[in-house]
């Protein structure tokens, strides 16, 4: 039996430090407008933390802590969405493979390109990138004020989990834990 564990484990240690997913560059239609999205690489840093501070004043993220993500292919994805040239919107994925879950680590759309429906093709592309990979469920947590975009998780079968209080650390904002979970009806 010890040998039979030791080769499942043997198998899944070592399939899990190849990346879990190449994403290759593609040209997409989100509400009749031309975009393209691809994986972020460590170029693409600077523009990420620019979009956060566009959107919150303040980087909740630094450079440092996005370079570490995007440098854990074998659980961690990262995208971009183009236009023009400019990255407008990214979207950061990490693989807890324990519980068979699939975390929004972090997702942002530059203010001027809100509301036109690239949050929803982010979340859409991590559902089925979850079902992909065979998870139970996706998780994320949001600002307790962010109401548009609890609006939009709750649309695509997230639910409420919990409160964590004091959670974000630039202005101890609560944060909501919510998940969805793809073995039920939800996760549309």
């Amino acid at each position: 039996m010890f040998e039979k564990f030791k080769s499942w484990y043997h198998c899944k240690v070592n399939a899990r430090r190849q990346p879990i997913l190449k994403f290759d560059r593609q040209v997409v239609m989100i509400r009749k407008h031309q975009y393209v999205v691809r994986q972020v690489n460590d170029r693409d840093i600077s523009s990420l933390v620019q979009i956060e501070e566009q959107i919150y004043g303040k980087a909740p993220w630094s450079y440092a802590a996005f370079q570490l993500e995007i440098q854990r292919p074998h659980d961690r994805l990262y995208l971009a969405v183009v236009n023009d040239g400019q990255i407008i919107a990214f979207m950061g994925m990490a693989v807890d493979w324990y519980h068979l879950d699939l975390h929004i680590t972090n997702i942002g759309v530059t203010p001027g390109y809100q509301q036109h429906g690239i949050g929803t093709y982010l979340m859409r592309t991590a559902i089925a990138y979850a079902r992909y990979l065979q998870l139970r469920s996706l998780s994320l947590e949001v600002r307790v004020h962010n109401l548009v975009a609890r609006k939009l998780y709750e649309q695509l079968g997230f639910r409420e989990h919990r409160i964590k209080h004091r959670y974000y650390v630039d202005n101890h904002e609560d944060a909501v834990d919510m998940q969805a979970d793809l073995l039920s009806r939800g996760g549309k």
